[in-house]
């Protein structure tokens, strides 16, 4: 193990990510004692100010974002509306402030190239995380229209990683509309949904969608690609923007 790697368990270690449980492990008929690392759940309430939302089960990790990204991404709240996050025990409290409504458009001329998709795709390929320790999460991205990956987040909820990395994009002010969410999750209508309501037009899943999951994509003008494998993906809409440069 190198040491790159070893700093990254110990840091899962510390904040409490992964931890270590006795299982039997049974293979060719006979059963052992053994020592396994497995995710960590916890459960968090969600306030809006005073107002309760929701609970939340996730792994113990990016709070702050989890809980500016549900908010926005299931429709509470606009990016402009929030101020801050407070994370107290099981406890996240968004900070919102009120401004008038605005209409916000997407970019629908934007082009996505076909050499930035395989960039992504082969990056997809590298990603050892929690995943690779556990089997036991999901993971989502944030990359720019050139292919750079602008933060990569796991979960045990396929949900919760989108949510945390569209809360990432808004806590560190980044404008949303000319970025891609990639995802390791199924796109379905409630997926494609959190990007709408965040204002993301392209959209890349190792995964597949699904029939409602695509029709709200086209209705919105969303690029959605799936199956995003090695040398192979799948565009269910927007193809006409992806561009071979």
């Amino acid at each position: 193990m190198d040491q790159e790697t070893e700093h990254f368990i110990s840091n899962l270690w510390d904040s409490m990510v992964i931890k270590k449980v006795i299982t039997n492990y049974w293979t060719n008929n006979t059963s052992n004692i053994n020592e396994d690392v497995v995710c960590v759940e916890e459960e968090y309430k969600l306030y809006i100010g005073d107002d309760y939302i929701t609970n939340l089960t996730a792994s113990p990790n990016n709070l702050k974002e989890l809980g500016v990204g549900y908010v926005i991404s299931e429709g509470y709240l606009k990016p402009e509306n929030i101020v801050d996050a407070q994370i107290n025990n099981d406890k996240i409290t968004i900070i919102a402030k009120k401004l008038n409504k605005t209409n916000l458009k997407k970019e629908d001329n934007l082009k996505l190239s076909l050499k930035t998709v395989l960039k992504i795709i082969q990056y997809m390929t590298t990603i050892e995380g929690i995943w690779k320790i556990t089997g036991g999460t999901h993971w989502a991205c944030l990359f720019d229209l050139k292919g750079n990956e602008i933060t990569t987040i796991e979960d045990i909820g396929r949900h919760n990683a989108v949510d945390k990395v569209i809360g990432y994009g808004i806590l560190n002010n980044i404008d949303l509309k000319d970025k891609i969410l990639v995802s390791s999750g199924r796109m379905p209508y409630s997926m494609v949904k959190k990007a709408v309501n965040a204002n993301i037009s392209m959209i890349l899943s190792k995964s597949p969608s699904t029939d409602k999951g695509i029709q709200l994509a086209k209705n919105n003008n969303i690029i959605l690609i799936g199956f995003a494998r090695k040398n192979r993906f799948t565009v269910y809409s927007g193809f006409e923007r992806i561009v071979d440069d």
